[in-house]
């Protein structure tokens, strides 16, 4: 873990991707850079800025982006905490400015449920066969999204009724897997016909889950690595970001096309889903 954090602080101490000074950090003085280095050293801001601009566009959807590539180059304990604070950050800057037009009553709806979810997701369902869960989840997500994209603009406004299993799916799946969001979004979807309260909402929504799983990961012992600080440090401008260039691109998008591309990223959430089974 100290070793990633010096890697990328190296990089952005040193011209940000000037690898002749990280070498002798990444290698604790060898002067030699591996391929792997090299690999976090590109790969992951890439991947970081990628992701908070799908996110900046839509209010959601950085995590099923960042966590399903950055396991395969880090360690899961490391990445789950690292993208839930740079969700956080992420949230909380676009939620300060499109806090107005976020629908409170729907937010105070999902709470509730919300915590009932991240209960069972580090209690009872810790016994339950992970795959199978996110097998079911990412088939009905990728379902939706699909008709999301397909259906004619007229359609019934869906109940609230719905909120209970939206917060509580929610709320479990993220405390187990890092990727809450899409249940939060298809219910937000189908409540709110106005897209930019849409992604108001559910960027507030996503501050209000993040923030609980990082006091859970905190009560967890999963923050207490220097090096997740000092990585989260160098990654969050890149984050910031990739925010802002999707926030710009939003205010320039009509509706049925931001509409397009939630049902996209949720079509993306659930197909990440599906192949964590595989």
């Amino acid at each position: 873990m100290r070793r990633i954090g010096r890697l990328i602080v190296a990089a952005t101490a040193f011209d940000a991707l000037n690898v002749g000074p990280a070498c002798g950090i990444v290698s604790d003085g060898g002067g030699v850079t591996t391929s792997h280095d090299v690999l976090l050293l590109v790969l992951v801001p890439l991947v970081v800025f990628a992701a908070y601009l799908v996110f900046g566009i839509t209010g959601f959807g950085a995590s099923p982006i960042t966590i399903p590539v950055l396991v395969h180059l880090l360690p899961l304990a490391f990445v789950l905490p690292l993208a839930a604070l740079l969700d956080l950050g992420s949230a909380l800057a676009l939620g300060f400015h499109t806090r107005r037009q976020a629908d409170t009553r729907e937010l105070v709806t999902l709470v509730p449920f919300t915590l009932i979810g991240l209960t069972l997701g580090v209690t009872l369902l810790l016994r339950l066969p992970r795959d199978a869960t996110l097998l079911a989840l990412g088939l009905f997500v990728c379902a939706y999204a699909v008709n999301l994209i397909v259906r004619r603009e007229t359609r019934r406004r869906l109940s609230r009724l719905w909120a209970a299993p939206a917060g509580i799916v929610g709320g479990l799946i993220g405390a187990l897997f890092g990727m809450g969001g899409p249940p939060y979004v298809m219910y937000l979807a189908g409540r709110i016909p106005d897209a930019h309260a849409q992604r108001a909402t559910i960027s507030q929504m996503v501050i209000l889950n993040v923030g609980l799983r990082v006091v859970a990961f905190a009560l967890a012992g999963l923050l207490a690595s220097t090096a997740l600080w000092l990585t989260v440090a160098a990654l969050m401008p890149v984050a910031w970001a990739g925010v802002w260039t999707g926030h710009r691109a939003h205010l320039r998008l009509a509706p049925a096309t931001a509409a397009r591309i939630i049902a996209a990223a949720l079509f993306a959430a659930g197909t990440t889903l599906i192949a964590r089974t595989l």
